[in-house]
Protein backbone atom coordinates (compact mmCIF):
# COMPACT_ATOMS: atom_id res chain seq x y z
CA UNK A 1 0.00 0.00 0.00
CA UNK A 2 1.47 3.35 -1.06
CA UNK A 3 1.39 6.39 1.12
CA UNK A 4 -0.82 9.22 -0.03
CA UNK A 5 1.22 12.22 -1.05
CA UNK A 6 0.43 15.60 0.43
CA UNK A 7 0.20 17.52 -2.84
CA UNK A 8 -1.00 20.60 -0.99
CA UNK A 9 2.11 20.87 1.19
CA UNK A 10 4.39 22.28 -1.50
CA UNK A 11 2.11 25.19 -2.54
CA UNK A 12 1.51 26.12 1.10
CA UNK A 13 5.23 26.20 1.88
CA UNK A 14 5.87 28.21 -1.27
CA UNK A 15 3.16 30.69 -0.25
CA UNK A 16 4.68 31.07 3.22
CA UNK A 17 8.14 31.65 1.73
CA UNK A 18 6.78 34.25 -0.68
CA UNK A 19 4.98 36.06 2.14
CA UNK A 20 8.15 36.15 4.24
CA UNK A 21 10.17 37.39 1.28
CA UNK A 22 7.52 40.02 0.56
CA UNK A 23 7.61 41.29 4.13
CA UNK A 24 11.41 41.32 4.14
CA UNK A 25 11.52 43.17 0.82
CA UNK A 26 8.99 45.74 2.05
CA UNK A 27 10.99 46.30 5.25
CA UNK A 28 14.24 46.62 3.29
CA UNK A 29 12.86 49.06 0.74
CA UNK A 30 10.98 51.08 3.36
CA UNK A 31 13.43 51.26 6.24
CA UNK A 32 16.81 50.51 4.59
CA UNK A 33 18.25 48.42 7.46
CA UNK A 34 21.85 48.99 8.43
CA UNK A 35 24.61 46.42 8.83
CA UNK A 36 26.31 48.15 11.77
CA UNK A 37 25.71 51.27 13.82
CA UNK A 38 27.97 54.29 13.41
CA UNK A 39 26.94 57.46 15.30
CA UNK A 40 28.53 59.54 12.55
CA UNK A 41 25.86 58.27 10.14
CA UNK A 42 22.94 59.56 12.23
CA UNK A 43 21.19 62.54 10.57
CA UNK A 44 20.79 65.55 12.87
CA UNK A 45 17.44 66.63 14.24
CA UNK A 46 17.12 70.12 12.76
CA UNK A 47 13.69 71.16 14.07
CA UNK A 48 11.62 70.61 17.19
CA UNK A 49 8.82 68.09 16.55
CA UNK A 50 6.40 70.13 18.69
CA UNK A 51 5.89 73.75 19.71
CA UNK A 52 8.63 74.20 22.30
CA UNK A 53 6.72 77.01 23.99
CA UNK A 54 3.84 74.59 24.69
CA UNK A 55 6.03 72.03 26.45
CA UNK A 56 5.86 71.67 30.22
CA UNK A 57 7.46 68.23 30.60
CA UNK A 58 9.75 65.84 28.71
CA UNK A 59 10.49 62.27 29.74
CA UNK A 60 14.09 61.14 29.75
CA UNK A 61 15.46 58.60 27.30
CA UNK A 62 15.78 55.26 29.15
CA UNK A 63 13.31 56.35 31.86
CA UNK A 64 10.53 54.24 33.36
CA UNK A 65 7.82 56.52 32.00
CA UNK A 66 4.90 55.10 30.06
CA UNK A 67 5.71 51.55 29.05
CA UNK A 68 8.73 49.46 28.18
CA UNK A 69 9.94 50.56 24.74
CA UNK A 70 13.08 48.54 24.09
CA UNK A 71 11.98 45.51 22.04
CA UNK A 72 14.89 43.88 20.20
CA UNK A 73 17.33 46.60 21.20
CA UNK A 74 20.54 46.08 19.25
CA UNK A 75 22.72 46.38 22.36
CA UNK A 76 20.60 44.13 24.59
CA UNK A 77 18.97 46.82 26.72
CA UNK A 78 15.59 45.87 28.17
CA UNK A 79 12.89 47.25 30.45
CA UNK A 80 13.17 50.97 29.73
CA UNK A 81 11.47 53.60 27.63
CA UNK A 82 13.86 54.41 24.80
CA UNK A 83 11.83 57.31 23.44
CA UNK A 84 10.56 60.64 24.76
CA UNK A 85 7.13 61.68 25.96
CA UNK A 86 6.54 65.36 25.22
CA UNK A 87 3.89 66.56 27.71
CA UNK A 88 3.03 63.49 29.71
CA UNK A 89 -0.34 61.78 29.36
CA UNK A 90 -3.15 62.01 26.89
CA UNK A 91 -6.33 63.82 27.80
CA UNK A 92 -8.73 61.29 29.33
CA UNK A 93 -12.40 61.00 30.14
CA UNK A 94 -13.48 58.14 32.40
CA UNK A 95 -9.94 56.74 32.16
CA UNK A 96 -10.14 56.52 28.37
CA UNK A 97 -7.95 58.60 26.00
CA UNK A 98 -9.99 61.29 24.24
CA UNK A 99 -8.66 64.02 22.00
CA UNK A 100 -8.89 67.35 23.82
CA UNK A 101 -10.59 70.13 21.90
CA UNK A 102 -9.16 73.57 21.17
CA UNK A 103 -10.59 76.86 22.35
CA UNK A 104 -9.63 80.49 21.66
CA UNK A 105 -7.52 80.50 24.84
CA UNK A 106 -6.08 77.01 24.29
CA UNK A 107 -5.49 76.26 20.59
CA UNK A 108 -4.20 72.96 19.24
CA UNK A 109 -0.50 72.21 19.55
CA UNK A 110 1.39 72.02 16.27
CA UNK A 111 3.63 69.11 15.27
CA UNK A 112 6.54 69.56 12.87
CA UNK A 113 8.84 67.49 10.69
CA UNK A 114 12.13 67.00 12.61
CA UNK A 115 14.23 67.06 9.42
CA UNK A 116 13.90 66.97 5.65
CA UNK A 117 12.39 63.59 5.03
CA UNK A 118 9.74 61.32 3.58
CA UNK A 119 6.73 59.77 5.27
CA UNK A 120 7.37 56.05 4.90
CA UNK A 121 4.68 54.55 7.13
CA UNK A 122 1.43 55.55 8.86
CA UNK A 123 -0.20 53.30 11.43
CA UNK A 124 -3.42 53.60 13.42
CA UNK A 125 -2.74 53.84 17.14
CA UNK A 126 -3.87 50.98 19.38
CA UNK A 127 -5.45 53.61 21.60
CA UNK A 128 -7.98 55.49 19.46
CA UNK A 129 -6.04 58.75 19.32
CA UNK A 130 -4.37 59.71 16.06
CA UNK A 131 -1.68 57.85 14.15
CA UNK A 132 1.94 56.79 14.34
CA UNK A 133 3.82 58.50 11.54
CA UNK A 134 7.28 57.33 10.44
CA UNK A 135 9.47 59.95 8.74
CA UNK A 136 12.74 58.78 7.18
CA UNK A 137 15.57 61.27 6.80
CA UNK A 138 16.45 62.36 3.29
CA UNK A 139 20.06 62.58 4.42
CA UNK A 140 20.14 58.93 5.45
CA UNK A 141 16.85 57.02 4.97
CA UNK A 142 17.99 54.23 7.29
CA UNK A 143 17.14 56.55 10.19
CA UNK A 144 13.57 57.54 10.94
CA UNK A 145 11.58 59.39 13.57
CA UNK A 146 8.23 58.05 14.79
CA UNK A 147 5.66 60.59 15.98
CA UNK A 148 2.93 58.94 18.06
CA UNK A 149 -0.68 60.01 18.66
CA UNK A 150 -0.76 62.81 16.09
CA UNK A 151 -3.48 64.01 13.69
CA UNK A 152 -1.79 64.30 10.32
CA UNK A 153 -2.77 67.28 8.17
CA UNK A 154 -4.96 66.55 5.12
CA UNK A 155 -3.06 65.65 1.97
CA UNK A 156 -0.08 64.07 3.72
CA UNK A 157 0.34 60.35 3.13
CA UNK A 158 2.96 57.64 2.69
CA UNK A 159 5.40 58.96 0.12
CA UNK A 160 4.86 62.63 0.99
CA UNK A 161 8.09 64.60 1.26
CA UNK A 162 8.30 67.03 4.17
CA UNK A 163 10.72 69.80 5.04
CA UNK A 164 12.44 70.40 8.36
CA UNK A 165 10.16 72.51 10.57
CA UNK A 166 7.15 72.08 8.28
CA UNK A 167 3.88 71.82 10.18
CA UNK A 168 2.57 68.33 9.45
CA UNK A 169 0.09 67.59 12.24
CA UNK A 170 -1.64 68.77 15.37
CA UNK A 171 -2.69 67.42 18.73
CA UNK A 172 -5.22 68.80 21.16
CA UNK A 173 -4.22 71.52 23.65
CA UNK A 174 -4.10 69.06 26.57
CA UNK A 175 -2.48 66.21 24.63
CA UNK A 176 1.07 64.97 24.43
CA UNK A 177 3.03 63.01 21.85
CA UNK A 178 5.74 60.37 21.96
CA UNK A 179 8.84 60.69 19.80
CA UNK A 180 11.19 57.82 18.94
CA UNK A 181 14.32 57.94 16.78
CA UNK A 182 15.34 54.58 15.34
CA UNK A 183 17.12 52.53 12.72
CA UNK A 184 16.58 48.87 11.87
CA UNK A 185 19.48 46.46 11.50
CA UNK A 186 19.84 43.62 9.04
CA UNK A 187 19.75 41.28 12.05
CA UNK A 188 16.22 42.41 12.90
CA UNK A 189 17.41 44.40 15.92
CA UNK A 190 16.55 48.06 16.48
CA UNK A 191 18.88 50.95 17.26
CA UNK A 192 17.13 53.37 19.62
CA UNK A 193 18.33 56.97 19.78
CA UNK A 194 17.40 60.15 21.62
CA UNK A 195 16.34 63.12 19.48
CA UNK A 196 18.00 65.42 22.02
CA UNK A 197 21.38 63.77 21.56
CA UNK A 198 21.29 64.58 17.85
CA UNK A 199 19.63 68.03 17.89
CA UNK A 200 21.46 70.87 16.18
CA UNK A 201 22.22 73.88 18.39
CA UNK A 202 19.48 75.80 16.61
CA UNK A 203 16.86 73.11 17.30
CA UNK A 204 18.00 72.82 20.92
CA UNK A 205 18.02 76.60 21.48
CA UNK A 206 14.63 76.77 23.33
CA UNK A 207 15.92 74.26 25.90
CA UNK A 208 19.34 75.87 26.17
CA UNK A 209 17.58 79.16 26.90
CA UNK A 210 16.05 77.48 29.96
CA UNK A 211 19.48 76.30 31.10
CA UNK A 212 19.30 72.69 29.89
CA UNK A 213 21.88 70.57 28.11
CA UNK A 214 21.09 67.60 25.84
CA UNK A 215 22.32 65.17 28.52
CA UNK A 216 19.66 66.47 30.90
CA UNK A 217 17.08 64.61 28.80
CA UNK A 218 18.99 61.32 28.66
CA UNK A 219 19.78 58.65 31.21
CA UNK A 220 22.90 56.66 30.41
CA UNK A 221 22.67 52.91 30.21
CA UNK A 222 24.57 52.65 33.50
CA UNK A 223 22.16 55.08 35.19
CA UNK A 224 19.11 53.17 33.95
CA UNK A 225 20.65 49.87 35.06
CA UNK A 226 21.34 51.31 38.51
CA UNK A 227 17.70 52.39 38.90
CA UNK A 228 16.70 48.74 38.68
CA UNK A 229 13.45 49.00 36.74
CA UNK A 230 11.11 46.05 36.85
CA UNK A 231 8.73 45.13 34.03
CA UNK A 232 5.69 42.91 33.82
CA UNK A 233 5.38 42.34 30.11
CA UNK A 234 5.31 45.77 28.49
CA UNK A 235 4.39 47.59 31.70
CA UNK A 236 6.70 48.99 34.35
CA UNK A 237 6.08 47.77 37.88
CA UNK A 238 5.56 50.45 40.56
CA UNK A 239 7.20 53.48 38.93
CA UNK A 240 8.21 56.04 41.53
CA UNK A 241 6.52 59.44 41.33
CA UNK A 242 6.61 62.80 42.99
CA UNK A 243 4.85 66.11 42.70
CA UNK A 244 6.70 69.07 41.24
CA UNK A 245 5.97 72.32 39.43
CA UNK A 246 2.24 71.86 39.86
CA UNK A 247 2.12 68.53 38.02
CA UNK A 248 2.54 64.90 38.96
CA UNK A 249 5.73 63.66 37.38
CA UNK A 250 8.01 60.66 37.62
CA UNK A 251 11.73 60.68 38.36
CA UNK A 252 12.35 60.12 34.68
CA UNK A 253 10.87 63.47 33.64
CA UNK A 254 12.27 66.94 33.18
CA UNK A 255 9.97 69.80 34.13
CA UNK A 256 10.08 72.75 31.75
CA UNK A 257 7.40 74.70 33.60
CA UNK A 258 4.09 74.44 35.35
CA UNK A 259 1.44 72.28 33.69
CA UNK A 260 -1.09 74.86 32.44
CA UNK A 261 -3.83 72.22 32.33
CA UNK A 262 -3.40 70.76 35.81
CA UNK A 263 -6.61 72.36 37.07
CA UNK A 264 -8.57 70.96 34.13
CA UNK A 265 -6.97 67.54 34.59
CA UNK A 266 -8.03 67.52 38.22
CA UNK A 267 -11.55 68.54 37.26
CA UNK A 268 -11.71 65.51 34.98
CA UNK A 269 -10.68 63.25 37.90
CA UNK A 270 -7.53 62.09 36.16
CA UNK A 271 -3.86 62.03 36.96
CA UNK A 272 -1.28 63.64 34.72
CA UNK A 273 1.69 61.51 35.63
Amino acid sequence: MTKKKNHWLGPILLTIVLIILGIATFAYLTFHPIISFNPADVPPITANPIDANRLFAVSKFRSDDGHDYSVNAWDGETCRSMKHYLNWNQNQVNNQPVRSQPSPDHPNINVYAPFDGTIVDIQQEHTPIGHQVHIASNKNPSYFVILFHIDLLPGLKVGSRVSSGERIATVGPMDGIDVAYEALMMTGKTVYLSIFQYMTPQAFAPYAKLGFRPDDFILSRAQADALGYSCNGEQFVHPMSFYTSGAYMTEGQVSLGKNPYQYLYNQQNQQSY
